[in-house]
């Protein structure tokens, strides 16, 4: 990979991505060889998530991540920021240890955290759906105002209801009363 055109420019806060890798930013033309087939680096879904990517000033700093670590390797840096089992010591740890990692550990180290990335997302989407399907079947909660109209409507319509029976009681009684 070439080091050309990988700076960020003055006014971003985040190390960009080396030019083949990442996708063009709002308001510029597509990078070269952004369309390029064949090329093999990270895992495939890595690569579809490279939009994604975004390692702050601060993050560096956090971290004390090498920027030349970072511009080489975004997706496993971003991997390792964004992962939910690990703690920002580990983090650190991990940060120091990738330099002297090869390349395969390296590589073992990204699919392990792009797996578990992968397994989250799925597992989240699972339980979305879940959560819809359940809301569609959810009994629509009745607030505590619209109860007690209701209450009062089935009370009056109950006390009608009762004049009414003694009404036709009494119309009963007196018909009775003329036989």
């Amino acid at each position: 990979m070439s080091d050309n055109n990988i700076n960020p420019p003055a006014d971003t806060d985040f190390t960009a991505l080396p030019e083949e890798d990442s996708p063009a930013r709002p308001g510029q033309a597509n990078p070269p060889n952004s369309g390029q087939a064949g090329k093999n680096t990270g895992t495939p879904v890595a690569k579809v998530a490279t939009q994604q990517i975004k390692i702050t000033r601060e993050d560096i700093e956090k971290f004390d991540i090498s920027e030349e670590f970072a511009k080489s390797n975004p997706v496993l840096v971003d991997l390792i920021l964004k992962t939910e089992s690990m703690k920002d010591e580990e983090r650190k740890y991990w940060f120091q240890l990738l330099p002297i990692m090869s390349d395969e550990q390296s590589k073992k180290l990204q699919d392990i955290l792009q797996n578990e990335r992968d397994q989250l997302s799925e597992l989240d989407a699972k339980y979305e759906a879940e959560i819809a399907k359940l809301n569609e079947n959810k009994i629509p909660q009745i607030s505590s105002e619209d109860a007690r109209k209701k209450r009062e409507i089935i009370q009056k319509l109950e006390k009608e209801h009762q004049q009414k029976e003694a009404t036709q009681e009494q119309d009963i009684l007196d018909q009775l009363d003329d036989l």
